[in-house]
């Protein structure tokens, strides 16, 4: 699909270089895997504390998985998704036009996936 010169205004980008879609969100530029990850970790390791009645330590745990949770998430960059295709654009500069996920506009583009995987089959 060409998208042609429209889809960039200076930093800005307004549509999806792959798809063409003007639907795009910005998210956190971090793996959810190892963010989920860092969660459960932190939970075994102070249910283990907790189970030996070492009641501070997995408070320390917990704490500490929290604090290194927060550090991710200010050191970490944002980055510019498409809800059609779910490319992923990173340093792409002006952000500012384009809102947080919507639960909403996923679900829309989640089922015109699945109608047209039906009708394929």
């Amino acid at each position: 699909m060409d998208v042609g010169p429209a889809a960039r205004d200076g930093d800005h980008l307004n549509q999806c270089l792959v798809c063409g879609s003007r639907e795009l969100f910005v998210r956190k530029d971090f793996p959810q895997r190892l963010g989920l990850l860092l969660v459960v970790v932190g939970f075994v390791a102070s249910s283990v504390a907790w189970f030996y009645y070492q009641i501070v330590l997995a408070f320390g745990i917990l704490f500490l998985t929290a604090g290194i949770d927060v550090v991710l998430y200010v050191l970490m960059g944002e980055a510019l998704v498409c809800y059609r295709c779910e490319a992923h654009y990173r340093q792409v500069g002006d952000l500012g036009g384009h809102a947080a996920f919507d639960l909403e506009t996923h679900e829309r583009y989640r089922q015109i996936a699945a109608r047209l995987s039906e009708t394929k089959s």
